[in-house]
């Protein structure tokens, strides 16, 4: 009988990301660092993981008055599409007034709820809840109508926004690298194919004129022929003798 051995998954390469960083919450383990890694210490049952640092730089101030500046004036025109499209929508509004027809109201609310979306998502590119602790609904609702039906202990939490994404404030130097690798072979390969055309290009142009060359020398020669046979014909005088 053939035995088929268990062919074990290979974990996939630890990162430095959330999980990471819950992973170091759960084995309530500070995560210490290195010139070079990031290290969960080892725990019993458990080993210890160890990630290595992104390639990073932070941005200079240029950079990110730079990165605002092109945010904000995108923000801007969302804005004068925003006021644009609804100036459309109070118009399909009347229309629909007269003819009753909703279809146009409803796909022009819808657009103008994506632009806002979109412009929302730009001046505030990260959102998350946070639990505000040693705080309950009770200490914020006073009156027992509102609070009668609330939980002894109903936990508060706050929606927090930043107005710049974290990955904003660094620069993936191995990223940049890569993409100046990429970017010089691209250009490589497309001089290979110039230079490889122009070759093509003169090839054919000097077996162009070699085949035009042989044809004209040809040509000349039957020319040459011809002239010479018609000549020898004209030139013959046939003598006729008459029997007597």
């Amino acid at each position: 009988m053939k035995r088929y051995g268990i062919i074990k998954a290979q974990k996939p390469e630890e990162v430095m990301d959330a999980k990471f960083f819950r992973k170091a919450k759960k084995a309530n383990r500070a995560v210490e660092y290195t010139d070079s890694e990031a290290v969960i210490p080892a725990v019993s049952g458990s080993a210890e993981i160890r990630v290595a640092l992104p390639n990073r730089r932070p941005l200079t101030l240029d950079e990110r008055q730079e990165a605002i500046k092109l945010r904000y004036d995108e923000i801007s025109l969302i804005e004068e599409e925003i006021e644009s499209e609804r100036k459309a929508l109070l118009q399909l509004v009347k229309n629909y007034q007269t003819d009753g027809r909703a279809n146009d109201v409803v796909v022009q609310n819808l657009k103008i709820k994506g632009l806002i979306e979109r412009r929302s998502k730009l001046a505030y590119p990260e959102k998350w809840i946070e639990e505000l602790s040693g705080l309950t609904l009770k200490d914020i609702f006073e009156s027992k109508r509102d609070t009668r039906k609330i939980g002894y202990k109903a936990d508060v939490y706050q929606i927090k926004r930043r107005v710049e994404p974290i990955t904003s404030l660094y620069v993936d130097l191995s990223a940049a690298a890569a993409q100046a690798t990429l970017a010089a072979e691209e250009k490589e390969a497309a001089t290979a194919t110039e230079i490889a055309a122009t070759t093509a290009a003169e090839t054919a142009s000097a077996t162009a004129k070699a085949i035009a060359a042989t044809v004209t020398a040809g040509t000349d020669a039957l020319a040459s022929a011809a002239a010479a046979t018609r000549g020898a014909i004209i030139g013959q005088r046939r003598t006729i003798k008459l029997k007597k």
